[in-house]
């Protein structure tokens, strides 16, 4: 199986709490499948294009940044997506990837009566997610950041999807310092699923 991680938080790796739980799942995960091959990709070290103008263009006749980058999203079986919310969502440079990915014709199509259809049919997607407050309901309505990473993996075929947040990261430091190691038993467990 070919997996990819994909990272979309500014911070160095021990301040992102987004991080260090993504990297402690993918550690169990390989212990528990040590001939899969985990890929990882730094949004912000990488680097991605925001879709302009030339670029949509380019997708219309099948070439270009958007139809490279999903032809290489959809050589992998599995997804793992770590991500702070910023602002009831996610960040700009993770929206902008999905942007890139969702190509007509590789990712979904269309149906004779114009409904999408995901093509990337058996895969399976895990978000790792931290939020710095707590979004218990009615405030979870507000709380976007994984409803729609969740919904476009979804519309791109990708119904197989979990996630792990851990909430309360900047609200409650000091508590989520006590109860770190709790929680990476949790995200430990949730990879072995995976």
């Amino acid at each position: 199986m070919k997996v990819l991680y994909i990272k979309a938080s500014p911070k160095p790796k021990n301040e992102s709490i987004s991080h260090r739980i993504a990297e402690v799942f993918i550690e169990e995960y390989i212990k528990n499948n040590p001939e899969d091959i985990v890929t990882e990709l730094d949004l912000y070290d990488e680097g991605c294009q925001y879709v302009d103008y030339k670029i949509l263009c380019d997708s219309f006749e099948k070439k270009g940044v958007m139809v490279e980058t999903a032809k290489n999203f959809i050589e992998y079986d599995k997804f793992i997506i770590s991500s702070p919310m910023w602002n009831l969502s996610i960040p700009a440079i993770l929206k902008s990837y999905i942007d890139l990915i969702a190509v007509k014709g590789i990712t979904f199509k269309y149906s004779k009566l114009g409904m999408p259809i995901g093509l990337m049919k058996g895969k399976k997607a895990f978000y790792l997610g931290s939020r710095g407050g707590a979004y218990p309901f009615p405030l979870s309505l507000i709380a976007l950041d994984i409803k729609y990473v969740k919904f476009i993996f979804k519309f791109i075929g990708i119904k197989n999807f979990k996630s792990f947040i851990l909430e309360n990261v900047d609200k409650l430091p000091e508590k989520t310092k006590q109860n770190f190691e709790k929680n990476l038993e949790k995200v430990r467990k949730a990879s072995k699923k995976f």
